[in-house]
């Protein structure tokens, strides 16, 4: 498969002998759903740059990023040290709520939210047992954020998810530049010490990542996200979605109180 990505395509139907129309109304459904999704983040994208932070506040170059040359690294590895990670699961995972995040690798809000927010979260609700957290990569951002997808998805296959989102955040580029390259990743990944091998293999795979971007694309539909990042905390008293703007760690703390 080449580097360049592409939008994954929508779920297919399993084939029945009489499902010739069916299937073709359902790839047409599919394809305009994947396309409202696209459209809709692009424009609550637009809509937010008044208010978005900016992106690369204190981050290294693409260049330098590329080269492996980048910052954070040390800071994040320290935050997720001794905390369980299993692919896009982290923390206990017996713990009895689940904290599960849509988010974009290019997008400022989550970028925000990852870095003003995620820490409290882990000390006061992930190391205590009080809830596990789920990261889901939701591309709305356009092909760049596909492929920074594959990545993302590509590192969760070494149970380093949490530590590649946020190192890719401290260092995020300007969102509307196309600075998510394969070298770019690889810079992420060469930092981090993965199998680059295995790496790379991953990040081409798509039957691996494109199964995973479409789950995420129909749970964004049915719950009526309007950006991200966005959240679905659930506990033995039922759901609780989160969106249309940064939650605080207090407000997510407040949430998992709510399910618990």
């Amino acid at each position: 498969m080449a580097d360049t990505p592409k939008t994954p395509p929508p779920p297919k139907k399993p084939y029945t002998k009489d499902g010739g129309s069916r299937r073709n109304l359902w790839l047409i459904v599919g394809v305009a759903a994947v396309v409202a999704v696209i459209a809709a983040g692009v424009l609550i994208f637009v809509s937010q740059q008044s208010s978005a932070p900016s992106s690369n506040g204190g981050g290294a170059s693409a260049t330098d990023v590329a080269a492996g040359k980048l910052k954070g690294v040390n800071e994040v590895t320290a935050r997720f040290e001794g905390i369980p990670q299993n692919g896009n699961t982290l923390g206990d995972p017996a713990a009895p709520v689940t904290i599960a995040e849509y988010a974009d690798l290019r997008c400022p809000a989550c970028k925000a939210f990852a870095l003003d927010s995620m820490p409290q979260v882990i000390t006061d609700l992930i190391e205590s047992g009080k809830a596990k957290y789920q990261f889901r990569i939701w591309p709305i951002l356009g092909t760049d954020s596909v492929l920074a997808a594959q990545c993302g998805i590509a590192a969760q296959q070494q149970n380093k998810l949490f530590e590649y989102e946020d190192i890719w955040y401290i260092n995020q580029q300007d969102e509307m530049t196309e600075y998510a390259t394969p070298a770019f990743c690889n810079g992420i990944a060469t930092a981090l010490g993965l199998d680059l091998t295995a790496f790379d293999k991953d990040r081409q795979n798509e039957t691996l990542w494109s199964p995973e971007i479409q789950d995420v694309q129909v749970i964004a539909a049915q719950q009526g996200f309007d950006g991200t990042p966005s959240f679905v905390i659930t506990g033995p008293k039922g759901d609780k979605v989160l969106g249309g703007s940064i939650p605080t760690a207090a407000e997510i703390a407040d949430a998992v109180n709510a399910v618990s």
